[in-house]
């Protein structure tokens, strides 16, 4: 993304073509998404159980692969919520870039997150419903199991099972999720980044790293309550007296059950493995993403 605390030009520059965020991330998920899958695991279980103990359970249910579950979905999230949000957020900042070379306004900024976390998470919410589910499938007894093959037939079972509507499950908490993950992650790395250039770093893999590994902390942080809330909510069967599935579960029910029988402390489950995820994550996608915008820009030129 362009950094709106640096100046770049005395003219506006076009937004980064929109496919760049999304092969970005597409590309960190194939390292990152076995710890993706442990962090669900532990956002959805009950009680507190070790890290160590749950990567124990899947290998041996699933063996190693096991830890690649739902990988076709999380391809299918990054394509479609992280292109978004990408897109969305550069196009707003490239039409309220001042010509003046000026940074943004924190306003302007705001209006650029909102409308990124947004898009993203209206977009990109079926595709993170099949991520949650497809994670925790293997942690169901083997009656409750939803045994989606992959991301396109999860797709297609949830309509013909649960109807279209079943598509915005959850949509609430993962706009809140979208919309704060935009401000930590982003703003944070345009800001952390503009600072260290201003104290003369060279605009390199170094600053990149460094500017998404802190942001990184920020956003597991800042993100961890709506994250636990939205898998939760994702990956839930209510139940009725007989067994039988019936409806959605409803968000704020939820939380109060969260808060009621485990405490403020569930909110932040999984807070270790989302940053041991979250990290990485946000260095591979943010380098790849800083080399495709330079290389666009050299073109521009």
């Amino acid at each position: 993304m362009t950094v709106a605390s640096t100046r770049l030009s005395t003219h506006k520059q076009p937004p980064v073509p929109f496919w760049c965020g999304g092969v970005s991330a597409m590309t960190a998920a194939c390292f990152t998404h076995p710890i993706d899958l442990i962090k669900v695991h532990l956002q959805t279980s009950k009680g507190r159980p070790h890290v160590w103990t749950t990567v124990r359970g899947i290998v041996s249910e699933t063996g190693v692969l096991g830890l690649y579950n739902g990988l076709s979905a999380a391809l299918l999230r990054q394509g479609t919520y992280t292109m978004a949000r990408f897109a969305v957020y550069d196009t707003v900042k490239a039409q309220l870039q001042h010509t003046d070379g000026t940074p943004l306004k924190s306003t302007e900024l705001i209006v650029a997150t909102l409308l990124s976390g947004i898009t993203g998470g209206v977009v990109g919410n079926p595709a993170e419903i099949l991520n949650v589910r497809m994670q925790n499938d293997q942690a169901l007894p083997p009656s409750m199991r939803r045994n989606y093959r992959n991301a396109i037939h999860g797709l297609y079972l949830m309509v013909r099972t649960e109807g279209i509507r079943s598509l915005c499950i959850g949509l609430g908490p993962s706009l809140v999720r979208a919309t704060l993950a935009t401000a930590s992650q982003f703003v944070s790395y345009d800001v952390l980044k503009a600072r260290m250039l201003r104290r003369g770093y060279e605009d390199s893999v170094l600053v990149h790293f460094a500017a998404s590994f802190a942001a990184g902390l920020v956003a597991t942080t800042v993100c961890s309550p709506a994250d636990v809330l939205k898998s939760r909510v994702m990956a839930a069967i209510k139940l009725q007296d007989t067994g039988a599935r019936t409806g959605r579960v409803r968000v704020w029910e939820t939380a109060w059950t969260i808060y009621h029988t485990e405490g403020v402390r569930a909110f932040f489950k999984g807070w270790v493995p989302s940053y041991v995820r979250l990290c990485p994550q946000l260095v591979i996608t943010f380098i790849i993403y800083e080399k495709l915008r330079k290389s666009y820009y050299a073109h521009y030129q």
